[in-house]
């Protein structure tokens, strides 16, 4: 059904569009029986003000644009969570614009935000966004932006992200700590920076301890069906790993039933750690060891900055990148070793 318009309402009883807009704000210039008459018939016809343009006539939006790669049921709905609970009190709304993981469609999204001069911009990139392109596209916005989760290198944006290298170097140090010493990882996409630091963090833990670093235990995953198919090649190796790190929930849901299907113990032939939201791990048994990525925290973090922004004009000060740390939280997938035994 077509929504009614203030035109609708103005051509129903013959008057001018103004006077029905002065009408339905009690303006005393329009007398009290045709106001009354003026809100029946916009009632009537169910006719309500078009919000969005009340606030860019006014320029004063209160929209609050969330560009993320997909909508899924990893990380983003607690992203999502921790993002209203700032925006909701504050008088904001969140319009949501997946990409669908296509940076075509994240461009349009953003063009979307810009045309539309909505009050600013959280944005976390596709896998296949290209550092140039997220740049070019970002600094086309006149508005405020901060970046979350999957950002890309040397933007000049605020962001919110975690503390990806010191997580992975912690997730490994703890699988070699539990006595593992040919620890293997599977990664995402290799041209983002949530990756590069990831993979980072794991070098470092291997480096510091003395093990040595194999290409042939790394693999890289765009999804669950590419994670489960990079098990599928490392166990089939010569030597296969006693280890795995898994770099995200998308990974785990491909990677771990791969090893549970290969007919491997864990945490007795192989164990395994991620870093995680916190829900998935805890629906497999064993359950598994993670990170605490916290999606809901990163989200208030992100949003807080946003609005930081947008209500101080902050527009000369250089940006500012916030790391947030993460808890380990052991459960049945690593099995730590005494030492000496």
């Amino acid at each position: 059904m077509k929504r009614s318009t203030i035109k609708d309402v103005a051509n129903r009883l013959g008057v001018n569009p103004s006077t029905v807009s002065r009408a339905l704000k009690d303006h005393p210039d329009i007398g009290l029986a045709l106001r009354e008459e003026i809100k029946r018939v916009a009632a009537e016809m169910r006719y309500t003000p078009n919000q969005m343009a009340v606030q860019l006539r006014q320029r004063q939006s209160h929209l609050i644009g969330l560009v993320i790669p997909e909508i899924t049921m990893f990380f983003y709905p607690s992203v999502i969570r921790g993002i209203e609970e700032v925006l909701e009190p504050r008088g904001y709304q969140l319009v949501m614009l997946p990409s669908n993981e296509s940076p075509l469609r994240e461009a349009q999204n953003l063009r979307f935000c810009g045309e539309n001069q909505l009050a600013g911009v959280l944005i976390s990139f596709t896998r296949h966004t290209s550092p140039a392109d997220g740049l070019s596209l970002l600094t086309r916005l006149d508005m405020p932006v901060v970046v979350f989760d999957k950002s890309l290198p040397d933007l000049p944006f605020d962001s919110v992200i975690l503390e990806d290298e010191e997580a992975a170097c912690r997730a490994t140090r703890h699988l070699i700590d539990s006595g593992c010493t040919r620890i293997g990882g599977i990664f995402g996409s290799p041209n983002l920076l949530i990756t590069q630091k990831r993979l980072q963090g794991f070098r470092r833990a291997l480096s510091l301890s003395g093990l040595p670093f194999s290409e042939a235990m790394v693999r890289f995953a765009g999804d669950a069906a590419e994670a489960d198919l990079c098990v599928r090649e490392m166990i089939a190796l010569e030597v296969i790993p006693d280890a795995l790190f898994m770099m995200s929930d998308e990974i785990v849901m491909g990677a771990y039933p791969a090893i549970l299907r290969s007919g491997i113990r864990i945490p007795e032939n192989c164990s395994v750690i991620c870093i995680s939201d916190g829900f998935i791990p805890g629906c497999y048994y064993p359950g598994i060891s993670y990170l605490h990525h916290d999606g809901a925290g990163i989200g208030r973090e992100a949003a807080l900055r946003l609005i930081g922004l947008i209500e101080s004009d902050r527009s000369v000060a250089l940006p500012e990148h916030r790391m947030v740390n993460a808890e380990l939280v052991e459960l049945e997938s690593t099995n730590p070793v005494l030492k000496g035994d």
